[in-house]
């Protein structure tokens, strides 16, 4: 029989696979939404972004609401407004009533996302915790791939409010195993510390997270744009899904196996560059309609390894007493990007009257997570100069 914490830890990657499945439901029925509800691309963009909003404001005082609050309490009701959520954006009949039943679920969305985070840290510290760290991040692109085949199927059989009902009753079963999970054992008391955040480590996590959200963004725009444009140049859309599903099943295998290979080598600033330039040269081929399929599964492969390498810089800057706050601004980064970048790519898709756009953003933004990840390197470069001569300073002879 399986371990206690095993059995949390699958629970938890279910509950955090219905986020990504929920929040897919509406790249995947886009074109259904363009046409019953008469959208355009920018409202499309925004309703995807949409979902990702509350980052911005729930990351930062994250902290705070946990130390008030059960972690098991605040997961649940996150589900449940994601339940109720989905079926109201299945009732709605507008881009408003949509709008706000989107924001709705992305708030239990993103509260789910860091009672899990937190969950995992309480039930294996101390023991597997990097395995199980890395199980649960595979959860939620996990859930955007299942979404794409079977949510493309549900559209084009019920309509795009099947779509939305399908993730209202993930997230409804997810729910009923949350409901299962015992309290964990809680941690060791200890006294919190007070730390500052000067403007020399202030500024490089600014930048690593701002190089986070790029490449996520980036992601996004893949899952979510991938399958129109492949529509538009003449393939079925059970086609077209099912080669993004199988560019995500990529990502999700090379994300463990590129996070083994960056910790041999012990060089993320140098994965993360040849990455990113790797992933940015494969979604240029795709918009550019050379060799798209062989295109598609490269990207999935290249972005695999970023999400280790980038998410290990911030300790390179942060002190233990810095690091509630420095993770809070680096995530409030990645939350901005996130909901702002959407609906940004949706206006130029507007402009350039062509899926392709989407497409090539993406490629943009995976470009430049290269200069920054060189800029945080010199940073960091820099503030270890000072570190090194204020410490060989010798005090004035008496």
């Amino acid at each position: 029989m399986a371990e206690p914490r095993w059995i949390v830890l699958a629970i938890l990657f279910a509950a955090r696979a219905a986020t990504g499945f929920q929040f897919q439901s509406v790249g995947s029925s886009a074109s259904f939404l363009m046409h019953d509800l008469a959208l355009d691309y920018a409202q499309i963009g925004l309703l995807i972004g949409a979902y990702l909003l509350p980052g911005v404001v729930v990351a930062f005082p994250a902290g705070m609401i946990g130390q008030r609050c059960q972690d098991k309490a605040i997961g649940l009701a996150g589900l449940a407004l994601m339940v109720v959520a989905g079926l109201a954006l299945a009732l709605s009949g507008g881009f408003w009533p949509a709008l706000v039943a989107r924001i709705a679920s992305g708030i239990g969305g993103t509260m789910v996302v860091l009672v899990a985070t937190k969950m995992v840290t309480d039930w294996f510290d101390r023991r597997e915790i990097v395995l199980a760290m890395s199980i649960l991040q595979m959860s939620w692109p996990f859930g955007a791939m299942v979404a794409l085949p079977i949510q493309a199927m549900v559209a084009q059989v019920w309509g795009w409010p099947a779509v939305m009902l399908s993730g209202a009753l993930a997230a409804a079963a997810a729910l009923g195993a949350f409901a299962l999970v015992p309290v964990a054992r809680a941690a060791e008391a200890t006294a919190p510390e007070r730390g500052g955040m000067p403007g020399r480590v202030l500024a490089p996590v600014i930048v690593i997270g701002l190089a986070w959200g790029a490449m996520n963004l980036a992601c996004i725009l893949f899952f979510s744009y991938a399958p129109l444009l492949m529509t538009a140049r003449g393939v079925t859309p059970a086609l077209a899904a099912s080669l993004t599903s199988l560019s995500i099943w990529f990502t999700i295998l090379a994300i463990p196996a590129g996070g083994y290979l960056v910790h041999r080598l012990g060089r993320p600033i140098g994965a993360t560059t040849v990455c990113a330039l790797a992933g940015a040269g494969a979604l240029a081929l795709f918009a550019a309609d050379r060799a798209p399929t062989l295109a598609c599964l490269a990207f999935g492969i290249a972005v695999g390894p970023l999400s280790g390498a980038i998410l290990s810089l911030p300790a390179q800057v942060l002190q233990p007493a810095q690091r509630s706050v420095g993770l809070g601004i680096f995530y409030t980064c990645f939350y901005a990007l996130m909901a702002i970048g959407p609906s940004a790519v949706g206006r130029l898709q507007d402009h350039w009257r062509t899926p392709a756009a989407g497409l090539v953003a993406a490629a943009a933004l995976l470009a430049a997570v290269v200069p920054l990840a060189l800029c945080f390197a010199a940073l960091v470069q820099r503030r270890q100069i000072r570190a090194v001569a204020a410490k060989t300073t010798l005090p004035a002879a008496p």
